[in-house]
């Protein structure tokens, strides 16, 4: 070996030997956090039976099957002194017999369970009219990395805004009747304005056949503002899919959860 191959030589065993020297294995530590009660809570105004939903949260490294939370006392109540006690129908969910929203509504939930008290209120709104859903099919990519001749379609909401009055809006997307996506608006750019708004969702994935629904509610500040911070903390836009933080609950006593009085309309369309 000449005397450059032999300096090469040693360079390189060195090189070889500091990197092993500077190898380790690095344990992210995931930390487990203590399980938390999760209440998911709606009163309609369209006469159907309020749902109060009771689960607990899961860690980051555990499945999504949220242990649902038995046994609890759910008392609803309204601003015109009625009160009723909520009835468990299934592991977790507790509905009422009588007690249903009314438009403009203030509406109070009280839970114990599990040696904790949660409480929240609600105001009820008044509904604004859903005009109209339009379907449609546009060309090119469905999304990210789909085909260029594939076919998408764009969905649009309509309906006109109350004028001088803040106004929130949730619209809910089912396709097939499973839930899809959510998206959540105020009316601060659009007072008292027509709004034709464009749904935005890059996984629709729609096909001919498909039945596609849109449910417009009509929420307060503190629910609007719950399923907002949901949706920019997971840096998707305005949905309430899973997030690592925390959303803006108004729930008192609770970390997770919300509790919304909403009016509830319903369009539907037939994919052709």
């Amino acid at each position: 070996m000449d005397q450059i191959s032999y300096i090469r030589f040693l360079s390189s065993l060195f090189v070889i030997i500091i990197m092993a020297s500077c190898t380790e294995i690095i344990d992210i530590d995931l930390n487990s956090s203590e399980t938390q009660i999760v209440v998911e809570g709606n009163v309609f105004s369209n006469s159907e039976p309020s749902v109060i939903r009771i689960s607990k949260s899961a860690n980051f490294d555990e499945s999504n099957n949220f242990p649902k939370v038995q046994d609890a006392i759910v008392e609803l109540s309204d601003n015109l002194g009625n009160s009723e006690i909520l009835v468990e129908t299934s592991p977790g969910v507790y509905s009422t017999n009588t007690l249903t929203g009314i438009q403009g509504g203030d509406y109070y939930l009280m839970v114990q369970v599990e040696g904790q008290a949660l409480s929240s209120s609600s105001q009820l709104p008044f509904q604004v009219a859903f005009d109209s859903l339009i379907v449609t099919e546009t060309s090119g990519s469905g999304g990210p990395g789909g085909p260029d001749n594939s076919s998408n379609y764009e969905i649009r909401v309509e309906y006109t805004d109350p004028a001088d009055e803040k106004n929130y809006y949730r619209f809910v997307e089912f396709i097939n009747g499973e839930n899809k996506s959510k998206y959540a608006f105020d009316d601060r750019l659009n007072d008292g304005l027509e709004v034709n708004r464009t749904l935005l969702y890059f996984d629709r994935n729609l096909e001919i056949g498909d039945t596609l629904q849109v449910e417009m509610q009509c929420i307060d500040k503190a629910v609007y503002e719950y399923f907002n911070s949901f949706g920019n903390s997971h840096g998707v836009g305005p949905s309430d899919s899973a997030t690592p933080a925390n959303p803006i609950t108004n729930i008192e006593g609770a970390e997770l959860g919300y509790f919304s009085a909403h009016t509830s309309e319903i369009k539907q369309v037939i994919i052709r």
